[in-house]
């Protein structure tokens, strides 16, 4: 017999309509008929399939970041590109990503596979381990008269036919008793040869056939198997995909960053895992209680007790026998409690960010349009999934203690937000794998609400549907078809207000002009139509039906909707505006005028307990509703709406702003004792929620129309004048110069390049380079030189370490050097370097020098530079024309390459020389995991050249 019992999630389904309990059915014993059969897990199930899919896909890009010939060009295009296109204009941010779309779609590739991968696997263990467990019962025994007592048992349980499992009695080492079974096919029992031999004791035998049958009734014999090896798959699976990064690299700052993400979310998924199937043996046990044979399980239970260590209590597959025999004794603990919510939570902010992830890398250029929406359905399907059964049980219990699964979602979700923003995946968050503490505040505090309101939301449709329309499977199927995309509309801003943490007034002007228009928010208007149709019912258990019209609550109404429109109206013909920010600010205030309107009939409804909170929400949507459509219809008939855009600004603001007050006020609501279902009223009590409605509304408006909310408004966004040249970003590169050879003249009105120079000449001739660079460009701080290198073979020595120049140095007069990088990029993995020097000498340099200098490069056609630690770069001489400037010139090219396989590195370098009278122009270009910018090369060399003449 297996599976243990402390948390259980026992009810017994004799509920009236209002949530009140019936009468317990633990002592009923064997002969009054089955047992109601265990709840089905099969959302528990779910959620362990996103916690594996969040694995699998965080796997995938942990494996992308080790392997050097991935993550390779991926962290050079993030450098290029981000340096090549800065975020700070919209056409720079679509062109990056126009320039990144390649490398991230290889990512999300990767992705993908991991998560197909992660399936796979939990589809192999549901076929491969029902064939070991087989394996292991060839040897079995025959024992008649537990077979007989076996099939009577599960004739007693509706278990004939082909829905009856298998008997197997297994030979010893086998000492417990369990189910297994495959996808298709008869499940099967197996019995110990202990237990099958005392087929004829009922306080021994029946007690366990009991536990196993519940176990087929649940239909999850099959998914159990394979969550019982998805216990200790997650976390070697996410190691294992770092191998590469550790053997090659050991570990650093931003694989351990990327391995605790991907661990958090594994030790995650094997804890859910453990939850599960522990979670599916009290049930088992309830069962068994249920059918006469709690005190003879108990008795079992205690026979055998064995104290586990407290690892194996997290990762348990079955509690401990002492906790399961104690949760016989006592009335079990309702479902949908504080732990479930954290689990939800956290589960369904992990599979929101993989989600997110994922579809931003493979939709980059259309990441706006795609992830978010992929995100928030992700994230709200498995909240509403993981809330609303357990809920509906709870509700069906006649629980209360409702703010126990809100708040335990509302940190669930905060928490994991949190570690997902301050341990991000590289280029998970735009670009940047660096955490930033401040901003993941920031999201936590956004999220832990929003998740909240969506828990509340649920909270509101369980009680209601179990109160209202008791044992209707076609209404609790309508509650799931709302509260998902209920939770679509509250989840909504989530992903782009996350986006601009760090920015209150793109936030703002977000919530204010983008929130409303993008057409999401206005889903929740499926829950006041729902919550309607629900109240229409009488509902078995009430004392009497509802009323169709309570005078009461239209007359808070209509106070809500004269007072708050009226005074949006009155303030606009009082004041007219007289620009156009003042008319974008007084806009906004009827706005969030006829939301708060709405908002007000919901509090002092539900608070003052006039109408349970169904009803008030009815009526606050109604209220809502109504005012906007009167301040709309103003705006019509004064000339200030025309057109379709005014009508969504006019009508889906204040509704969107409604749907959030609502769905932030929800969770206090439905947290009260309070059923939300309508309560009597005293005769001539409508005048004091009529008269707090109208005080409340007056208040708000005197706060919004008068001196404002401080942080409420946006200002209307300013386009740019039309007609204005585009502001400079970056110097113009000149063009190259065509390979003519010829001495150098100088221009009229030029001094002569091949003079001695000064030193100040000098500086500015190798400074005049700066000018040419593009965006991206900088003057490095200066580094130490280094200590020198080994040169394979010794012949090269000349060519490397540009010997050929040191017989210049007595004349040499004056040396003066420049040197620019590149901006280091979010991944420091591709750069460029220019290093200029500009020799002046007392005499005209020789044409020997260069000759020497192309004779060194032709005995040399590669070679090996050895550092002082051991590493080795190699270089492969190569060359191209040189420039056609200055008396003479040359040039050499260098392809280098450092490690090898996945670990290697590759660049390209060139050295120029430029001869010009008593001059030497050295340019030095490197580029290092990304190519050589030859067209830059000739500019700069170009650039040198030209600031000899001053």
């Amino acid at each position: 017999m297996t599976g243990p019992g402390a948390d259980g999630t026992h009810h017994d389904g004799g509920t009236a309509a209002d949530g009140t309990t019936g009468g317990d059915r633990g002592d009923a014993g064997p002969g009054v008929g089955p047992p109601l059969p265990p709840d089905r897990l099969g959302w528990l199930y779910a959620l362990v399939l996103a916690a594996l899919i969040s694995v699998g896909i965080s796997a995938g890009g942990l494996y992308f970041l080790a392997d050097r010939s991935l993550s390779r060009p991926w962290a050079t295009a993030v450098d290029v590109c981000t340096r090549a296109h800065p975020v700070a204009a919209a056409e720079q941010s679509a062109a990056r990503d126009r320039c990144l779309a390649g490398q991230f779609g290889r990512r999300g590739v990767a992705m993908l596979a991991g998560a197909g991968i992660a399936l796979g696997a939990a589809a192999a263990l549901v076929l491969v381990l029902p064939l070991a467990d087989r394996r292991r019962l060839r040897r079995r025994l025959a024992v008649p008269g537990a077979q007989e007592r076996f099939v009577d048992l599960c004739d007693r349980n509706g278990l004939v036919g082909r829905r009856r499992p298998r008997l197997v009695v297994a030979a010893p080492p086998v000492r417990q008793a369990y189910t297994t079974g495959g996808v298709v096919g008869r499940p099967t029992v197996v019995l110990p040869a202990a237990v099958a031999v005392a087929h004829a004791d009922p306080a021994r035998f029946d007690p366990v056939v009991a536990h196993e049958l519940a176990h087929v009734l649940a239909r999850d014999v099959a998914w159990a198997s394979a969550v019982r090896a998805l216990i200790w798959l997650p976390v070697p699976a996410v190691l294992a995909a770092g191998l590469l990064e550790v053997a090659f690299f050991g570990p650093n700052a931003t694989y351990l960053t990327a391995l605790g993400r991907a661990t958090v979310v594994a030790v995650l998924t094997a804890l859910l895992a453990a939850e599960l199937l522990r979670r599916r043996e009290r049930e088992a046990d309830r069962y068994a209680a249920d059918a006469g044979h709690a005190e003879r399980l108990a008795a079992l239970l205690r026979a055998g007790i064995v104290r586990p260590t407290r690892r194996r209590r997290l990762l348990a597959r079955h509690p401990d026998p002492a906790t399961r025999a104690a949760a016989l004794g006592r009335p079990a603990d309702p479902p949908g409690g504080l732990t479930h919510g954290l689990a939800v939570g956290a589960v369904a902010m992990l599979a929101t960010g993989a989600a997110d992830a994922l579809a931003r890398d493979l939709f980059l250029t259309a990441q706006a349009a795609v992830g978010p929406p992929v995100a928030v359905c992700v994230g709200a399907v498995l909240l509403s999934l993981g809330l609303l059964p357990a809920l509906v049980r709870r509700a069906a219990a006649g629980a209360g203690g409702w703010w126990r699964p809100v708040l335990g979602t509302a940190i669930g979700f905060a928490v994991t937000a949190f570690i997902a923003t301050a341990l991000p995946v590289p280029g998970s968050s735009g670009v940047s794998a660096r955490p930033d503490v401040s901003v993941a505040l920031l999201v936590a505090a956004l999220a832990g609400p929003l998740a909240a309101s969506v828990a509340g939301l649920c909270v509101l449709l369980a009680r209601l549907v179990v109160a209202r329309r008791p044992g209707s499977v076609g209404w609790r199927s309508a509650t799931y078809l709302v509260a998902a995309p209920a939770g679509v509309a509250v989840l909504w801003p989530l992903p782009a207000v996350a986006s601009v943490a760090g920015d209150g007034h793109a936030a703002r002007s977000w919530l204010v002009f983008a929130l409303p228009r993008s057409g999401w928010p206005l889903l929740a208007l499926l829950v006041p139509v729902l919550v309607g149709l629900l109240l229409r019912g009488a509902g078995e258990g009430h004392r009497r039906p509802p009323r169709r019209w309570d005078r009461g609550v239209v007359a808070a109404v209509l106070t809500a909707v004269l007072v708050g429109a009226g005074a949006a109206v009155w303030r606009t013909e009082l004041f007219p505006p007289g620009t156009l920010a003042e008319a974008g600010r007084q806009a906004q205030q009827r706005w969030l005028l006829c939301a708060l309107s709405g908002w007000a009939v919901l509090v002092v409804l539900a608070v003052g307990r006039r109408a349970g909170v169904g009803r008030a929400l009815t009526a606050g949507w109604a209220a809502g509703v109504a005012a906007a459509l009167l301040q709309y219809a103003h705006a019509l008939l004064t000339g200030r709406a025309d057109g379709l855009d005014t009508a969504e600004a006019h009508l889906l603001a204040p509704l969107a702003w409604l749907g959030y007050l609502v769905a932030f006020t929800l969770p206090f609501l439905v947290s009260r004792p309070a059923l939300p279902g309508p309560t009597r009223s005293a005769p001539g009590g409508a005048r004091g929620p009529v008269a707090t409605v109208g005080v409340l509304t007056a208040l708000l408006a005197v706060a919004v129309l008068g001196p404002g909310i401080p942080g409420a408004y946006a200002p209307l966004p300013v386009a740019e004048p039309a007609g204005l040249p585009a502001p400079a970003t970056a110097p113009i590169v000149p063009p190259v110069p065509d390979a003519t050879p010829g001495p150098t003249r100088s221009a009229p009105g030029r001094a002569d390049p091949g003079r001695p120079l000064t030193h100040a000449e000098a500086r500015r001739a190798a400074g005049a380079v700066g000018a040419v660079l593009p965006r991206g460009w900088r003057v490095p701080p200066a580094r130490a030189e280094g200590g020198g290198s080994r040169i394979d073979p010794s012949a090269c020595r000349p060519l490397a370490e540009d010997s050929y120049l040191d017989r210049l140095g007595g004349v040499e007069r004056v040396r003066k050097r420049a040197r620019f990088a590149t901006v280091p990029g979010l991944t420091a993995t591709a750069s460029a370097e220019l290093v200029i020097e500009i020799r002046s000498h007392a005499e005209p340099v020789p044409a020997s020098v260069l000759a020497e200098a192309e004779s060194a490069r032709r005995a040399c056609p590669r070679f090996t530079a050895r550092g002082t630690g051991g590493s080795a770069v190699r270089f492969a001489v190569d060359a191209q024309p040189p420039p056609a400037l200055g008396e003479q010139s040359w040039r050499v090219d260098y392809r280098l390459s450092a490690g090898s396989g996945r670990t290697r590195i590759t660049g390209r370098s060139a050295f120029v020389i430029v001869r010009a009278g008593h001059n030497l122009v050295t340019v030095y270009a490197s580029a290092v995991s990304q190519p050589l910018d030859e067209r830059l090369l000739d500019a700069a060399v170009e650039a040198a050249v030209a600031g000899l003449g001053g």
